[in-house]
C-alpha cells in the first residue's frame, strides 16, 4: 500500500483535493490530508509517506523547508509542490531537488494535477520495477544463495501435505537448486558417530560443514547432490542422476539403477575420507530405491531410525534402508523409543500449526508406544517425553496460564510408570483436543474483539481524520492487511463503514438536534461544509436540509 499526503493551509482546497483523489481510485492508495505544514510533520513521523502534494505557501513553514522535512525522513519520497502564483525562485529551488517531481499553478486544474500525480506513481513504479529488483537480487543473492538453499530443501523435507510439482519446480529455480521436481530422489543420512578432538561448538560446526563438502565432493561426479544439516549431529544428503548422465540411458528404470549402484559404491569412500582426512567416525544409512519428493518426510523419518535397528550403535554403519511408504514395521524397543519420538514431535508441530491431522499422529504415537510398555525405562521415557511436548505446547501458545484453570494439569505430576496407560491416553487426547478448540476459539474472539475495537474508534472519532493508517495503528496491524482482513470478514470496505455511521449519525443530528449544518458537518468529519452536502445527497438522493424538512413534517403538533 502507498500513501499520499496532501498538505494545504486553506480547508476548501485541501478538501476539494482530498475529495477528487478519493474518487480516482487510486489503486491500493491511502489518502492523508493535513491543514498545515505541522500536522504534515506529524503524519511523516508517524508513518512512511511515498508521495506528498503541497501548497509551497502556507504560514510558519512553506514548502520549500517542508521538503527538506521530507527528504530527511523519507528520502524516496516524491513531491509535487503547488502555488497559486507564478514564482520564479520557488520554481527554481523545487526543480533543483531531485525528489520533486513538478511545481503547479493551481489554476491549471485539476486535470493537470492528476496528471503530475501519475507521472510521480509512474516514477515511483519504475524505482520499483522488478527488473530493477531482479538486478538487486542478482548482486546480493550469490551470497545468500546456500542459505536460501538450505531452507528450502529443510522445508521440503518436513512436508507432510501433497502440493504440485510445478510449484516445486519453481521453488527450487527460485534458489537455483539444479534438481528436477518430476524425477524421484536418493536419499542419504550421514551420522557423525564419534567427535574424536572436536569438542567446541564452532569446531563441530565446521566438521559438519566438511562433511557435506566430502559427500558431495564424490556424489558429484555422476548425480547432482546437496547436502544439508538436520541437527547438531545429522547431515542429510538429497541427490538425482546428472542430466548429462541421463542422456547415456537407455530408460528411466536403467538410469535410476546406475545412480544407485554409483551412490552405493561412493558412500564408502565418503565413510574413507572422513576418517583418513577428518579423523571422523560416521554411519551412513541410504534408500535402496529412489523416492518421489512428496515421500521424502517419511524416507528421512526412516532413515534416521534405522540406525537403531540391529547392533553396532555407535560403530561405523553402512546400511542400505528399504524405505516404506509407512512407519509399519516392528522395530526393537530403542528403535519404538526413537519412533514414540518421532509421532510426538508431529503431533506438537500439527497442533501449533492448528492442524486437525495431529489426531492420526496421535494413534501412531499409540500404537507405536503400547508395543513397549512392559519395559519400565520405556514407559517412563515415553511418559515423560509426552509431558514435556504438552508443556512445551501450552507455553509456546501463551496457553499455560489458562491450562491450570480450564483442565487438571497437575494431574500430570502424579503419572509414574504404575498409571494405567489407558489413563495417560484420555488425558493427553483430552489435553491436546482442548489446545485446539481453545486456539479456535482465540482466533475467533481476537477477530471479534479488533472489529470491536475498530468499530467503537469509528463512532467515537467521526469528527476527526479515519484514514486508516490510523485505524490499523489501533489494532496494531498493518494498514494494508487490515484492508484486505476488513473486507474478508465483514464483506464490506472499511471506508464503507465510515461512511454509514458518518450518515447515520448527520442524520440522527439532523432530527434530533438545532445543530446548524455547518455543526453537523464537523461533528461527522467534514471540515467543508459544501462536500458534507455533496456526500450526504450522494448517499440519500437529498440535501441535509431537505432530510431535516421532510422529516419535520412527520412529526405530529402537540
Amino acid at each position: 500500500m502507498q500513501r499520499m499526503l496532501i498538505v494545504d493551509d486553506e480547508p476548501v482546497i485541501l478538501d476539494g483535493l482530498y475529495a477528487f483523489f478519493q474518487k480516482a481510485n487510486l489503486h491500493d492508495m491511502e489518502i492523508i490530508k493535513a491543514y498545515s505544514a505541522y500536522e504534515a510533520i506529524e503524519w511523516l513521523n508517524s508513518v512512511k509517506i511515498d508521495l506528498v502534494l503541497s501548497d509551497i505557501c502556507m504560514p510558519g513553514m512553506d514548502g520549500m523547508e517542508l521538503i527538506d522535512k521530507i527528504v530527511d525522513r523519507w528520502p524516496r519520497c516524491k513531491v509535487l509542490l503547488l502555488t497559486g502564483h507564478n514564482e520564479f525562485d520557488y520554481a527554481h529551488q523545487a526543480i533543483r531537488n531531485p525528489c520533486v517531481v513538478d511545481y503547479l499553478l493551481k489554476t491549471e486544474g485539476m486535470s493537470h494535477i492528476r496528471a503530475a500525480v501519475d507521472r510521480a506513481l509512474q516514477q515511483i513504479a519504475e524505482e520499483n520495477d522488478f527488473r530493477y529488483q531482479n538486478a538487486w537480487f542478482r548482486s546480493k543473492l550469490p551470497r545468500a544463495l546456500p542459505q536460501l538453499q538450505r531452507q528450502l530443501l529443510l522445508d521440503v523435507m518436513k512436508r507432510t501435505e501433497r502440493y504440485e510439482l510445478a510449484s516445486l519446480q519453481e521453488e527450487l529455480d527460485a534458489v537455483q537448486l539444479p534438481f528436477r521436481s518430476e524425477e524421484p530422489v536418493i536419499p542419504i543420512i550421514i551420522r557423525v558417530e564419534e567427535w574424536n578432538t572436536y569438542q567446541s561448538h564452532a569446531d563441530r560446526s565446521l566438521i559438519r560443514y566438511a562433511v557435506a563438502n566430502v559427500a558431495e565432493e564424490l556424489l558429484q561426479d555422476k548425480t547432482i547432490v546437496k547436502s544439508v544439516d538436520l541437527d547438531l549431529q545429522v547431515i542429510a544428503c538429497i541427490i538425482q542422476p546428472s542430466v548429462q548422465d541421463a542422456h547415456f540411458a537407455n530408460n528411466q528404470q536403467e538410469k535410476r539403477e546406475q545412480t544407485l549402484r554409483f551412490v552405493y559404491g561412493t558412500l564408502e569412500s565418503v565413510q574413507q575420507s572422513c576418517a583418513d582426512c577428518l579423523n571422523l567416525s560416521v554411519s551412513i544409512m541410504v534408500s535402496d530405491q529412489v523416492v518421489d519428493w512428496m515421500d521424502l518426510n517419511t524416507a528421512i523419518a526412516q532413515l534416521r531410525l534405522s540406525v537403531h535397528a540391529g547392533p553396532g550403535l555407535g560403530m561405523e554403519k553402512l546400511l542400505r534402508v528399504q524405505v516404506q511408504h509407512a512407519l509399519n514395521y516392528t522395530p526393537n524397543v530403542v528403535n519404538r523409543q526413537a519412533v514414540a519420538a518421532l509421532h510426538m514431535d508431529q503431533i506438537k508441530a500439527r497442533i501449533v500449526a492448528g492442524e486437525q491431522e495431529w489426531m492420526d499422529s496421535f494413534d501412531k504415537w499409540t500404537e507405536v508406544s503400547i508395543e513397549g510398555l512392559q519395559d519400565p525405562f520405556f514407559r517412563m521415557k515415553i511418559y515423560t517425553g509426552a509431558a514435556n511436548a504438552l508443556i512445551e505446547m501450552l507455553q509456546e501458545m501463551g496457553l499455560y496460564e489458562s491450562a491450570m484453570e480450564d483442565m487438571e494439569l497437575t494431574q500430570m505430576l502424579h503419572f509414574d510408570i504404575q498409571t494405567p496407560w489407558h489413563e495417560l491416553v484420555i488425558f493427553y487426547r483430552s489435553a491436546f483436543e482442548w489446545i485446539i478448540s481453545k486456539r479456535s476459539n482465540t482466533r475467533l474472539h481476537d477477530q471479534s474483539q479488533i472489529l470491536t475495537t475498530i468499530h467503537l474508534y469509528i463512532k467515537h472519532h467521526l469528527a476527526d481524520d479515519l484514514s486508516l493508517t490510523r485505524i490499523a495503528q489501533e489494532v496494531s496491524l498493518n494498514p494494508s492487511y487490515l484492508s484486505r482482513w476488513y473486507k474478508r470478514v465483514t464483506g464490506k470496505g472499511i471506508s464503507d463503514y465510515i461512511h454509514e455511521r458518518r450518515i447515520e449519525l448527520s442524520k440522527e443530528l439532523l432530527l434530533g438536534s438545532a445543530c446548524k449544518m455547518h455543526e453537523i458537518s464537523a461533528k461527522v468529519g467534514f471540515s467543508d461544509q459544501h462536500y458534507f452536502y455533496r456526500f450526504f445527497k450522494k448517499a440519500t438522493g437529498c440535501t441535509p436540509q431537505e432530510f431535516r424538512d421532510q422529516k419535520n413534517q412527520y412529526i405530529p403538533i402537540k
